[in-house]
């Protein structure tokens, strides 16, 4: 509409002047050299204008979610959220527990994005369980020298944590990243990524669940990878320093959330912890292995005043029966989501993988005998898409030296055997 308003007036414009010069003095190149001075003046009128049109225009997709973004890069906007449906059935050798049921383990939804180039922002909130917890909230500004956040987000710690649950192999992550309260807290990061390494270093101090007031923490973490023929490779730290008004108490569920807790501390030690923690992953093809462990110290928690010190880790492997890989990011330090070769929505199959892993807890020291769980989990993924995908996952877990937990008896030994399902959409 524009462009055909410019062109009207410049054509109404030549038709007034031009009749107003002497015939005499009008020569064929007098038109011509008169037309192309106009012509030249459309062409840069026409350039403004489109370029005017581009910084204005809204990019619109929905991959799946709806998103809005500008052309020139200044403004983003992303809705995101997040729905896993589980099913569980779990009990235990002393037959303490006997537990059939279902929950929403999450229900998300959020926004992320842009506001002029440089700061980006995210805030998601989770309904599972009938109440309202504010999972991440921050804003994160780019500098040449790295990225600065601040607000509420994951403490940067372990492979396993640092992976989102939407592209975990298993429903459940590491004994160890539970027990050890590896959290969001409200903080600030700062962090900086190259194409084959990460580096993070953050200070927190309590979240919006326990109004600011909660634990002081000092965490870092780094991670170095390449890609090989055919693969890629990481390897990874990091630490924790965390100082909380009061004792600690070390604690962790069998591999699914509804189940009761057989290893347990108590409330012990005089509230300072330290953890370091190594990791490694590789992917093969269709194969992929991912290994981790790490340790706490718990200042003076001992019966005799001694530091305890507690650990954990696991061996986990995986392979797409259908021939996809499970990327791994080494710009993020962490698992991405897999690509699905033929989706069920263009009339594939999907995507099958199977995973197992080996997972260890050891929270018995110094006269702390919260418990040993060891844990065999076997698990099967069915993606129907990118975004979409059904889990199955049997874990069998022992308890040894569990005497702070009554529902153990009085050897301090149990077994669980737990089955779970998850029906899981991102967006």
């Amino acid at each position: 509409m524009k462009r055909h308003l410019i062109k009207t007036l410049l054509a109404t414009t030549m038709l007034v002047v031009l009749p107003a010069t002497p015939a005499a003095a009008q020569s064929i190149e007098d038109l011509k050299a008169q037309l192309a001075l106009l012509s030249e003046k459309v062409e840069k009128l026409e350039a403004v204008q489109t370029k005017i049109a581009k910084k204005a225009a809204l990019v619109k997709k929905a991959e799946p979610a709806f998103a809005l973004a500008s052309n020139d890069g200044l403004f983003e906007f992303n809705l995101r959220g997040r729905i896993y449906t589980d099913y569980v059935n779990v009990s235990d050798k002393d037959n303490t527990q006997d537990i059939s049921g279902t929950e929403f383990r999450t229900a998300r939804i959020g926004i992320e994005g842009k506001a002029w180039k440089d700061v980006k922002y995210k805030f998601e909130a989770d309904f599972a369980g009938n109440a309202v917890t504010v999972k991440d909230a921050y804003m994160q500004y780019k500098t040449s020298f790295g990225a600065i956040t601040v607000g509420q987000f994951k403490t940067p710690n372990s492979l396993d944590e640092s992976t989102s649950s939407r592209h975990t192999a298993l429903m459940e992550r590491a004994s160890f990243t539970d027990a050890f309260s590896f959290a969001r807290q409200t903080g600030i990061m700062w962090s900086d990524a190259g194409k084959n390494w990460t580096a993070k270093v953050g200070v927190f101090k309590g979240s919006m669940a326990d109004d600011g007031q909660g634990d002081t923490t000092f965490a870092a973490r780094a991670t170095y990878g390449d890609t090989f023929d055919g693969g890629t490779w990481l390897v990874g730290s990091s630490v924790r320093y965390r100082e909380i008004d009061g004792q600690q108490r070390f604690r962790q569920r069998p591999h699914v959330h509804l189940s009761d807790r057989f290893v347990n501390t108590g409330s012990i030690g005089n509230g300072k912890d330290f953890f370091v923690g190594g990791e490694a992953g590789v992917q093969f093809g269709s194969f992929h292995a991912a290994a981790e462990y790490g340790t706490l110290s718990a200042k003076d928690a001992g019966i005799n005043g001694d530091n305890a010190s507690f650990g954990g880790g696991y061996i986990e492997l995986g392979y797409f029966l259908t021939g996809e890989k499970r990327p791994l990011k080494l710009s993020k330090g962490a698992w991405d989501r897999p690509k699905v070769n033929n989706p069920v929505h263009k009339g594939g199959m999907g995507a099958l993988a199977i995973n197992a892993r080996y997972d260890i807890l050891d929270l018995s020291d110094e006269g702390i005998f919260g418990g040993e769980q060891d844990t065999w989990i076997l698990g099967a993924n069915w993606y129907l898409n990118r975004h979409a995908r059904i889990m199955l996952n049997y874990s069998h877990s022992s308890i040894d030296n569990a005497f702070a937990v009554e529902a153990n008896g009085a050897d301090g030994e149990n077994s669980v055997d737990a089955i779970a399902a998850r029906f899981q959409i991102d967006w």
